[in-house]
């Protein structure tokens, strides 16, 4: 015994904090290929819920600086299970393998999966059954909805955009009041905005970058108090979205009445609160919430639509006060580009991948892949493949380029590498252009769990949170 305790006193402590030290440089290392790892949001194709922008700078509108998020992605969890629909997942780019993509994870192997009206539709690969609807869960959907009205820089104390008819009193807290019969209604149809959702601190920073469209949505949530003074009469809310029509009815008891677009009617309990009402629709699924309580939930099976106008509208009888109200949008998910038919096949070990900012998200409705077959001397041919990617957001990454006299083109092939091609062994190669929509399962990194920067003063607006 005596001699072990000599035998350690006599240890090297330059010898032991090498071994700490690379003990630790090994566990980091551990970490950050088994476990977790950060990464950095370079483009905006899942704003609002990860930026990743150019900012302007406020007085001059010229370019000041960046907004990247930064986000923490567990790694682990995909060893022991596949990928869920819904999750927000970091991926190698099949058409560039050394460059990762996060995107959203909508379509799952086996699926023939659809876009239209702004939704998503999927069915078994060679059915001839119905597409059904992907709902997004309640979980998901929370964290998604992009707010509209008061849209940024009009406060809700002013209620603009509305119309109010009838008798009735504004009081110091902007809440009509109303004193006979009356109505407040937003009669202009709300569509896809490209700006719907961004945090009031960078709205005014974001690039003016024109909407790819500005279709007419449909799924809608909006928020509201409502005040009584003994009123005889229920308080009706009224939302028409394309052509599904949905009625509310609050009575001074506190019972709701609920009309649901499949024609069907249900009295429903007394409703916990008057407090921050909440009534959503999405995905052909209605709720309605109280004080942040879930208080009813249907899922409804409802004719597709591609909608041409919407509407909210309040009616109030005397005694009812109605505090202003907040609207917000769904995600509008738009069809390829290319004018491709909007269906994709995912076969078994593929995945579909959409950005959430489906306005300016180069995903698996659009990416695409070049070959060109190059004749050899000994007969036989040289296929090399990559993503044909042109008018990119960095144009460093624009493939295939031409230099200024269009004698010599650089091609980047799946791996990265540079080919270099004269323009005659272009002309007299095989060249093809196929669309090329899924992600192997082996290409999953890992699932992005939280932005945990940048944060004030480095950047406008603190960015933490949860990434549903």
């Amino acid at each position: 015994m005596a001699t072990s305790k000599k035998k350690d006193k006599a240890k090297s402590p330059f010898k032991e904090n090498i071994e700490v030290i690379s003990f630790a440089i090994v566990m980091a290392l551990g970490l950050k290929v088994f476990a977790l790892e950060a990464y950095q949001i370079p483009t905006g194709s899942m704003q609002p819920t990860l930026m990743g922008t150019q900012l302007l700078d406020k007085t001059t509108k010229q370019p000041s600086g960046r907004l990247n998020d930064r986000v923490l992605v567990d790694k682990v969890s995909y060893f022991f299970r596949d990928p869920k629909r819904w999750e927000v997942v970091v991926f190698r780019y099949p058409l560039l393998t050394h460059v990762n993509y996060v995107k959203r994870l909508v379509g799952m192997p086996g699926e023939q999966l659809q876009i239209e009206g702004g939704n998503l539709y999927a069915r078994p690969i060679d059915s001839k059954e119905d597409f059904k609807i992907l709902r997004k869960p309640w979980k998901v959907m929370s964290a998604l909805w992009k707010r509209v009205l008061p849209s940024i820089g009009n406060e809700s104390a002013k209620w603009a955009g509305w119309r109010i008819s009838g008798n009735y009193l504004q009081d110091e807290n902007n809440i009509l009041r109303f004193t006979s019969k009356g109505a407040v209604e937003y009669s202009t149809s709300i569509r896809n905005g490209y700006l719907d959702g961004y945090p009031e601190e960078v709205f005014s920073l974001i690039p003016n970058v024109s909407s790819r469209s500005r279709e007419v949505v449909s799924d809608l949530r909006i928020k509201f108090d409502l005040h009584q003074n003994a009123p005889k009469e229920p308080f009706i809310v009224n939302l028409e979205l394309g052509e599904h029509l949905l009625n509310v009815y609050f009575s001074s008891d506190k019972k709701v009445t609920v009309e649901l677009p499949d024609g069907s009617k249900e009295m429903l309990s007394t409703i916990p609160s008057l407090k921050n009402i909440e009534i959503a629709f999405w995905d052909d699924t209605f709720r309605i919430a109280s004080d942040n309580r879930e208080f009813f939930t249907k899922e409804l099976t409802l004719k597709r639509q591609k909608p041409r106008k919407n509407r909210i509208n309040f009616l109030a009888e005397s005694g009812w006060g109605l505090s202003p109200v907040y609207v917000d949008r769904d995600l509008h998910y738009l069809p390829p580009r290319q004018n491709a038919a909007p269906i994709f096949d995912i076969t078994a070990g593929h995945y579909f991948m959409l950005g959430d900012n489906t306005q300016n998200s180069l995903d698996s409705r659009d990416w695409q892949m070049e070959t060109f077959s190059l004749p050899k001397e000994d007969g036989t041919s040289l296929s090399i493949s990559g993503d044909y990617l042109q008018h990119g957001a960095d144009p460093m990454y624009n493939n295939p380029r031409w230099d200024i006299e269009h004698k010599t083109m650089t091609f980047r092939d799946i791996h990265g590498n540079l080919h270099t091609l004269k323009e005659n062994e272009v002309r007299s190669s095989a060249n093809t252009l196929q669309h090329y929509p899924l992600v192997p399962r082996e290409y999953m990194l890992g699932r992005a769990l939280a932005v945990f920067m940048p944060i004030k003063p480095f950047s406008p607006t603190n960015r933490f949170s949860w990434v549903q």
